[in-house]
């Protein structure tokens, strides 16, 4: 539902566990030195067609209130994605300055970050901690439609999104099953079109059987950034001793 300032490269055609940034809202920029970098947005760009904002066009005042609000927001998890930004500057209405203290060689590694999603004043203005399904409003290629809790969200595609090509589909829906055996009976019989496990993928545990019924299933290692934890009971009568894999 959302777009980012940049974003990693994705397609076919890229290695697995390679980071590529390309320019997503902005349509390109620049280093001026090693503490200032320039952003220069595409022009055009429709927030989604409802309220508060109403289809309007996204400008670099949104930039800036957004990364004003994530720097000033002291309970937010994310906040060291900008630690290093000094402060945000609106140059014109397609071109936003960011002012670091310090170099950083990251910076457009982290506004490339999924999380980092640009959003409207109006949005904030109308529904405080965005908490709400309703708040869920963004520039990206699919618009909430409904949200249903502990069942299932449905999104419809936004036939006004700003690059050409997604979305690619009418529709999504996600649907919520606690369970992963019968996550796994739904993926068997085509009610989900997707892995049922994390990131769309299927258990390890499940991989020799599922190849066996689904034939056109692609596997393929990769390397991977994403880091997991492991939960352990409390009721555990006796210390756990656990071995780090590197």
């Amino acid at each position: 539902m959302y777009s980012t300032l940049l974003r990693h490269k994705f397609g076919p055609g890229i290695q697995p566990g390679t980071f590529i940034v390309e320019p997503h809202l902005a349509e390109w920029w620049e280093a001026l030195d090693d503490t200032t970098y320039v952003f220069h947005l595409r022009q055009g760009v429709k927030w989604h067609h409802k309220p508060p904002v109403n289809g309007r066009e996204l400008v670099a005042e949104d930039v800036k209130f957004t990364c004003d609000r994530f720097l000033t927001e002291k309970a937010h998890a994310d906040h060291y994605v900008l630690e290093a930004v000094d402060r945000v500057e609106v140059i014109d209405r397609y071109t936003v300055r960011f002012l670091l203290k310090e170099p950083f060689v990251w910076l457009v590694d982290m506004l490339a970050n999924p999380r980092m999603w640009i959003i409207a004043r109006e949005m904030v203005e109308k529904f405080g901690d965005l908490k709400k399904p309703e708040s869920a409003i963004g520039t990206g290629p699919f618009l909430l439609e409904r949200y249903e809790p502990n069942v299932k969200t449905v999104f419809t595609g936004n036939l006004d999104y700003f690059l050409p090509g997604p979305p690619w589909v009418d529709g999504v829906e996600w649907f919520v099953v606690n369970h992963p055996s019968a996550a796994l009976a739904m993926y068997r019989t085509g009610q989900l079109d997707c892995g049922p496990a994390s990131w769309w993928s299927v258990r390890q545990d499940d991989l020799e059987s599922i190849t066996k019924t689904h034939p056109h299933l692609m596997y393929q290692d990769c390397l991977s950034m994403v880091s997991h934890a492991i939960s352990i009971p409390c009721s555990l009568p006796r210390p756990v001793r656990m071995v780090a894999a590197h």
